[in-house]
């Protein structure tokens, strides 16, 4: 006479979506393995020679990695009458360690963000 399929189901969904933050068993945590190196380089200089400005990122992990980070972030500012030079480099290694025993690995994430700024201010007295 009635039919309750079409009720019993969803409510069966939602009940088992509730529970799932609840028993860690059944839901994982991310654990990537994560190289963030911010670089920041700011030449203010008279010459009409742009600044040579160079950002050089170099990244590694190994086979074990899990749930490890490693953050960098370098800020070079030159001030003068010619042109600056800037250079920088990065080398950044992420590895596991004692805490990944059981073989399990994760992809590396790598953030590289740089802000290069060349201006050049003739006539401005530093």
């Amino acid at each position: 006479m009635f039919n309750l399929k079409p009720i019993i189901c969803p409510l069966s969904l939602v009940s088992v979506v509730a529970v799932l933050p609840f028993s860690p068993g059944l839901t994982y945590s991310a654990n990537a393995c994560a190289i963030v190196d911010a670089t920041t380089q700011v030449a203010l200089h008279q010459s009409p020679t742009p600044a040579d400005q160079q950002n050089t990122v170099n990244t590694a992990s190994d086979d074990n990695c899990l749930g490890n980070a490693v953050v960098g972030t370098t800020t070079q500012v030159g001030v003068g009458h010619e042109s600056q030079q800037q250079i920088n480099q990065g080398d950044y290694f992420v590895g596991g360690g004692d805490i990944n025993q059981y073989g399990v690995t994760s992809p590396l994430i790598e953030v590289t963000p740089e802000t290069q700024i060349d201006m050049q201010i003739p006539g401005y007295q530093y």
